[in-house]
C-alpha cells in the first residue's frame, strides 16, 4: 500500500470517528432531555383535573396524557418501538402491543383485578423488556454478522415468541389504564386518548432506534444505556 493511500485511510477513518463522537453526543443530550421529562410535568394522576367535567375533549386529553405522564408506560412504549425495530418487526409487534392493551383494558372493565397483581406484571414486563434491549440477540443488524445462517428460524421463532409474550405482558398496560381512569370523565374518550399516546410512543421509540442505527457505528451501547436508565427510573423513582 502506498503512502499517500494510506494517509488518506488514516484521513477518512479520523473524520468518521468525528461523526460518530458528534453524533453520539447529539444522541446522549436527547437521551437526557427525554429521561428528565417526566419530571417536568405534573403527578401522574394529576391528569384527573381535565375531565372533572366529564367532557369527551377533556377525557382524551386526559388519556393521551397518562402514558406521557407515567414513568412504567412511558419506558415501555418507547422501549418496544426501539426493540420492535431492532427485530424488524415493528408492523406485527404493533399490532400485537395494540389488541393487548385494548384486550387488558376491556377485561379490567368487565372484572375486578388485583392492582398489585398487575403492577407486578408491569414491573417485570419492563425488566425484560430492558434484557431484551441489552442482547444482541434481539439486534438483526447485529445478527447478520454474529449469527450463523442455520439458527435464523430459531432466531425469527424466539422473536415471535418474545413478541407475542410482550403482547400479553401490554394486556397488564391495558388493564391499568382502565384502573386508572379519572372519576366523572368518559371511558370511552379516555381509552381513545390512551391508544392514541402509546402507539405514538411506539412510534417514537422506531425513531430513536432508526436514529441510533443511523448513525452510531455501536448503536447497541447507547441502547443498552437507555434501556438500564429507564428500568432504575421505573425502579427508583
Amino acid at each position: 500500500m502506498s503512502t499517500q493511500a494510506s494517509k488518506t485511510m488514516t484521513k477518512n477513518k479520523t473524520a468518521k470517528n468525528l461523526i460518530d463522537k458528534a453524533a453520539m453526543t447529539r444522541t446522549l443530550a436527547l437521551s437526557s432531555l427525554l429521561t428528565g421529562l417526566p419530571t417536568l410535568v405534573f403527578a401522574h394522576p394529576g391528569h384527573g383535573v381535565m375531565t372533572a367535567d366529564g367532557a369527551f375533549g377533556n377525557s382524551v386529553l386526559s388519556g393521551i396524557m397518562h402514558p406521557l405522564t407515567g414513568l412504567d408506560h412511558l419506558v415501555l412504549a418507547l422501549g418496544m418501538g426501539m426493540l420492535l425495530t431492532q427485530m424488524h418487526s415493528f408492523k406485527k409487534g404493533f399490532v400485537s402491543l395494540s389488541l393487548g392493551l385494548v384486550a387488558g383494558f376491556a377485561l379490567s372493565l368487565n372484572m375486578s383485578l388485583n392492582s398489585t397483581f398487575i403492577e407486578s406484571g408491569i414491573v417485570l414486563s419492563i425488566v425484560l423488556l430492558t434484557m431484551a434491549l441489552m442482547s444482541r440477540y434481539f439486534n438483526i443488524r447485529l445478527n447478520n454478522n454474529g449469527i450463523n445462517q442455520s439458527n435464523e428460524a430459531s432466531v425469527k421463532t424466539w422473536h415471535n415468541l418474545a413478541i407475542a409474550g410482550f403482547a400479553a405482558l401490554a394486556m397488564l398496560h391495558g388493564a391499568a389504564h382502565a384502573i386508572e381512569v379519572p372519576a366523572n370523565s368518559s371511558t370511552t374518550g379516555f381509552f381513545i386518548g390512551m391508544i392514541i399516546a402509546m402507539l405514538g410512543l411506539y412510534t417514537v421509540g422506531r425513531g430513536v432506534a432508526t436514529y441510533l442505527n443511523t448513525h452510531l457505528q455501536d448503536s447497541l451501547m447507547i441502547q443498552r444505556v437507555l434501556a438500564v436508565v429507564g428500568l432504575c427510573g421505573v425502579l427508583f423513582i
